[in-house]
């Protein structure tokens, strides 16, 4: 049986936005991590040279995150925790994906005006306010749907497939 983003992970795969995790295995139901999400970005916009090194406690030159770390924190794509770390093995939920994604359309300057309503997702109450209009938008423009059970879970760990979907 195929999986179910069969065709999103082989165009993610084929324009190199999203590699495997090694062994030749993409592992669709993995978690998406800080660093991946991160990289994604870099390599969509051409990996382009940072302006400096990551200001990240936890990122070291020659990870493969490192200048796509300072990439999107130059760009305001990514924040650290507010203690200097960046926390790139950290799972990123379905909210901070949709506030990444809304970052970074600013960045393009794409039309962020389009919103969906959340009032029909049964865990409404679970959205941290800083990821309410980003969520808004994602949903309003098909980005993030909610779960098979009617929640949006915004607390949940995004999946490498979820995100190839997105993609």
């Amino acid at each position: 049986k195929e999986h179910w983003a069969l065709e999103a992970i082989q165009y993610v795969y084929e324009n190199k936005l999203m590699n495997g995790v090694g062994n030749n295995k993409f592992q669709p139901d993995g978690t998406l991590n800080r660093a991946m999400v991160a990289t994604i970005l870099y390599r969509m916009e051409g990996s382009p040279a940072a302006e400096s090194d990551a200001k990240f406690t936890d990122v070291s030159a020659g990870q493969y995150y490192a200048d796509a770390a300072a990439w999107a924190s130059e760009n305001n794509i990514v924040n650290g925790y507010g203690n200097g770390a960046f926390g790139p093995e950290d799972p990123v939920t379905r909210e901070q994906m949709a506030a990444v994604l809304y970052r970074y359309a600013q960045l393009k300057i794409y039309d962020i005006a389009a919103t969906g309503n959340l009032a029909g997702f049964s865990d409404l109450g679970d959205v941290s306010a800083y990821a309410a209009n980003p969520l808004k938008w994602a949903v309003g423009n098909g980005l993030i749907s909610g779960m098979e059970n009617g929640a949006l879970a915004p607390g949940n760990s995004t999946t490498r497939a979820q995100t190839a979907v997105i993609l």
